[in-house]
């Protein structure tokens, strides 16, 4: 069988390379790149004009190429540059600079003059040697190279020179685009220059993307900072992030860096492949903050530090508020495709739904609309199955031998109901074991250790508080906190919701009281909970100090004539004779009360709500799945496959 040589369709140039042949934008962009590659510091473009005759030109002064290293890289179709030459270039022996972090991987920027001309010619010249060739394309051949002349030695210099000839296409990308893109791109190094038709491109040609500001760095001096915003997100992040010039010159490579990532960007992705930002701290050459190559910045220096850190919180500020509009945009969009969901929630379900959107949209800028949306309408769901609030309610107030109005009210649940509640049933017994470990405690830090754990636990007084209607009331907290000055107390100024004092916290909890045309119009009934340490006994003392709280609170308006107030004090130790409740009226009852009896009441009627809930007749032909549901998963301990024990 005859051999032959591969074909290739008149369209594959277009196909293998896509818009580094067709978009002028991507085209020069990929030339700059393959200069910055080969360490060139001068770039000069002649910008094709038809009117005048001038072709595409571009040339550098990097490291050029023999005609080996030619013949092999423009003759291999996906030439490995990574692999071949490394991630890193170094200058020339003529040239003083750092070593670079290189853009070229795939080798596809060889074809990048096809954009500008129908052929071109390349000189380079390295070692002694210069050759050149031209390299053109044909329907069945996307790259034929021609070598015109070679000198094999006795040429100095080094450096690659392309010449478009043929046919000038007709212009799609103005001079002055072109130098703002790469103005926008390569400016951060002032090591290296690109100029167009002889004029060198400077920040004065990126006005749209370029802002400036300075800021002052306490006890060192001033800092600017100047940001170019390419408006759209790169493919990569190479020539983007923060670059630090002290005095003209760079400190290492415009990059993120670790730090950055952490302080700055907070997860924005696609910010790092749009924003650069140039900042010049001449004042840390005199603070011996660089190292002597200039490659880095010293880590223990304290002026860099301070400057960093400042640097760093004003470059994120500055990123948050160029975001703004776009945040706003994609929550509205996001509030407007789940409106109708969440206008059949309550006010506070709904009011929850919003908030989440809010943080959502500020804190994970990587979502998109169509996922916020969909975590949106879960969370609405969510909040609409709170009626299990509801039905536990009505199960506490059932009597243990009501068992006709029990089957009436499971047989209205379904399985995803049953396994809500017996969810919540399981939590708050976790809660429960978790209080009764502590209270075991001696003088327990009860602001640290037993506050958090019963601002969820309001349930455990009574039926009557299962509604979610009860909300941590921070008005009365800053009225009662007031009787104590400025009383911060071990924590109140972290924990806004309560009043902490030296052997005390105490909560204020409120349910709203509405008038005939249900407009909001006071509390109807305030729940006070004051948790005194172990150890510490409770007398009339602590009881006459709640009644103290209730009397300010109604000198202050918060409670009127009609409204309830309970107050339980609770303790480990209660005086004797003082366990009785004291009452102020028919609307004030003040309860000193065991944390072991309130642990043990609210774990009795939980365990027997367990028990009814599992055991339900309508979920008779469902035991497989809800064994399932309530099955602890299994765990890998070392090399052994175990069971969770059950809380």
């Amino acid at each position: 069988m005859e051999q032959r040589s591969l074909l290739y369709d008149a369209r594959f140039l277009e196909s293998y390379a896509g818009a580094i042949v067709t978009d002028p934008a991507t085209a020069i962009v990929e030339l700059v790149a393959n200069c910055w590659d080969a360490y060139a510091t001068q770039v000069e473009i002649a910008w094709p004009n038809i009117e005048s005759g001038r072709q595409f030109g571009i040339r550098d002064n990097g490291h050029g190429m023999t005609r080996d290293e030619f013949q092999h890289i423009w003759r291999t179709i996906a030439y490995n540059r990574l692999s071949v030459q490394g991630a890193i270039a170094t200058p020339p022996q003529d040239i003083e600079g750092l070593p670079r972090p290189v853009f070229g991987k795939n080798g596809k920027g060889r074809f990048a003059s096809f954009c500008f001309a129908d052929e071109y010619l390349i000189t380079s010249r390295k070692n002694g040697q210069e050759f050149v060739c031209r390299v053109h394309r044909t329907l069945t051949e996307p790259l034929v190279l021609e070598e015109i002349s070679f000198k094999p030695e006795g040429v100095e210099g080094h450096g690659i020179e392309i010449i478009g000839n043929g046919s000038i296409p007709l212009p799609r990308f103005s001079e002055e685009q072109a130098r703002e893109l790469i103005g926008s791109r390569f400016l951060a190094n002032p090591a290296f220059t690109v100029s167009i038709n002889g004029k060198p491109i400077t920040f004065s040609d990126i006005p749209q993307l370029l802002s400036s500001e300075e800021i002052e760095i306490p006890d060192l001096g001033k800092v600017t900072i100047l940001h170019i915003d390419t408006k759209k997100a790169d493919r990569t992040t190479k020539q983007h992030g923060i670059a630090w010039w002290v005095q003209t010159r760079a400190v290492g490579d415009c990059k993120w860096s670790r730090s950055d990532y952490e302080r700055v960007l907070d997860g924005r992705t696609s910010e790092a492949k749009r924003f650069t930002f140039i900042v010049q701290a001449d004042f840390l050459n005199q603070h011996d903050a660089i190292t002597p190559d200039w490659s880095e910045f010293k880590d223990d220096n304290p002026a860099w530090r301070t400057t960093r850190e400042s640097v760093q919180d004003r470059i994120r500020q500055i990123i948050h508020s160029s975001g703004e509009n776009e945040r706003e945009a994609k929550r509205a969009a996001v509030i407007e495709r789940v409106g109708n969901t969440v206008n059949t929630l309550s006010p506070s379900s709904k009011d929850r739904v919003e908030a989440f959107i809010d943080e959502v949209v500020e804190t994970c800028p990587n979502f998109g609309e169509q996922e916020i949306v969909q975590l949106s309408t879960i969370l609405a769901k969510l909040e609409k199955a709170k009626s299990r609030y509801g039905l536990l309610d009505l199960l506490h107030k059932c009597e243990p031998n009501d068992y006709d109005t029990l089957h009436t009210i499971l047989s209205e649940w379904t399985v995803g109901m049953a396994k809500l509640v017996l969810d919540e049933i399981q939590n708050r017994l976790k809660l429960i074991g978790e209080l009764r470990t502590k209270i075991q405690v001696a003088r327990i830090d009860e602001v640290h250790e037993l506050q958090p754990l019963f601002e969820r636990g309001l349930w455990m007084f009574g039926a009557q508080f299962e509604s979610i209607e009860f909300t941590s009331n921070k008005g009365m907290t800053s009225v009662i906190r007031q009787l104590f000055g400025d009383s911060q107390g071990k924590g109140s100024r972290n924990r806004p919701d309560f009043v902490a004092l030296p052997d005390c916290s105490v909560s204020f909890y409120a349910r709203s009281s509405y008038d005939e045309d249900y407009n909001e119009n006071g509390a109807a009934h305030v729940v006070i909970v004051d948790l005194k340490t172990t150890e510490l006994p409770l007398g009339s003392r602590e009881k006459d100090q709640v009644w103290k709280y209730v009397k300010e609170l109604k000198a202050k308006g918060h409670i009127r004539q009609h409204t309830r107030v309970d107050g339980f004090i609770l303790g480990s130790i209660i005086e004797q004779g003082e366990d009785d409740p004291t009452s102020h009226g028919e609307e004030v009852k003040i309860i000193p009360m065991l944390y072991e009896t309130i642990l043990t009441r609210a774990e009795k009627r939980l365990l027997n709500l367990y028990s009814h809930v599992q055991d339900a007749p309508f979920l008779l032909e469902q035991q497989e799945q809800l064994a399932s549901f309530l099955k602890p998963v299994t765990v890998r301990q070392g090399d052994l496959m175990i069971e969770a024990s059950p809380q």
